[in-house]
């Protein structure tokens, strides 16, 4: 299979090009992608199977697709992100960084739909959840097929910026009581916190080649936390009812 390109040799791990599994550390610290995914996953089941829990004002739990768009996304990002740095093969870096563009892009979807989650028509208000819902399938298949070219390094800083000013956004402008803000908060805490490790490893300002105890691996960990987190966030809160029109 064709090399990967960009990032792949950047990292402080060194590469066993002639093991199956090419960089272990950034391989296996995924598993915290599959366990982020599971929870939701196993959540969503639930609020199918119990259907009483729909007369709940929970957002996730009105709206239980929602939580598997999410854990969806980040199997997604588990799957590729561990073929990619078992193989470093071009094809699963593609993966890899749509994968991440699939989790992000769905956080930020939810942030927009949670803003204003109705739309006024023919003299009434209508929820729009089918439509983003539908919006989140879109944007993954735009990814996989033509965003995955942009530069990952420039696409992935400008989407958290926009998710977070939406997040803040809502927090300032719509509701403080709405969710339960702490988790978003420890969200966004760690991921700074993993974002400052994944530039330490990719310049070798701390790096130790041979280690098990490798930077990017430590990413994988703390992202899979903020993940983690951030999906509490929408877990712990209700959605507004439709505004009075007069």
């Amino acid at each position: 299979m064709q090399e990967a390109g960009g990032n792949a040799f950047h990292f402080c791990e060194a590469n066993r090009m002639d093991e199956a599994i090419r960089q272990p550390s950034n391989t296996w610290s995924n598993l915290g992608y599959l366990l982020v995914a599971l929870f939701a996953l196993t959540l969503a089941v639930h609020d199918y199977k119990n259907k009483e829990r729909r007369e709940s004002d929970n957002f996730l739990v009105m709206y239980p697709f929602f939580s598997v768009l999410y854990g969806l996304s980040c199997l997604y990002l588990f799957f590729g992100s561990f073929m990619y740095h078992a193989s470093l093969t071009l094809l699963f870096q593609k993966l890899d960084q749509t994968g991440l563009y699939s989790v992000i892009g769905m956080i930020l979807i939810l942030n927009i739909y949670k803003i204003n989650p109705y739309l006024y028509h023919k003299g009434e208000w209508k929820n729009t959840h089918v439509f983003a819902k539908l919006l989140v399938i879109i944007l993954n298949i735009a990814f996989f097929k033509w965003l995955w070219k942009f530069d990952i390094n420039i696409l992935v800083p400008i989407m958290l910026v926009f998710t977070f000013i939406t997040s803040i956004y809502y927090i300032r402008k719509v509701s403080k009581t709405d969710y339960f803000v702490n988790y978003m908060y420890a969200g966004f805490f760690i991921l700074f916190g993993a974002g400052s490790i994944w530039m330490l490893d990719r310049e070798g300002l701390a790096c130790s080649p041979h280690s098990a105890l490798q930077g990017h691996a430590l990413w994988h960990v703390l992202t899979a936390a903020s993940m983690f987190f951030i999906y509490l966030y929408y877990r712990s809160g209700t959605l507004r009812v439709a505004p009075d029109r007069g």
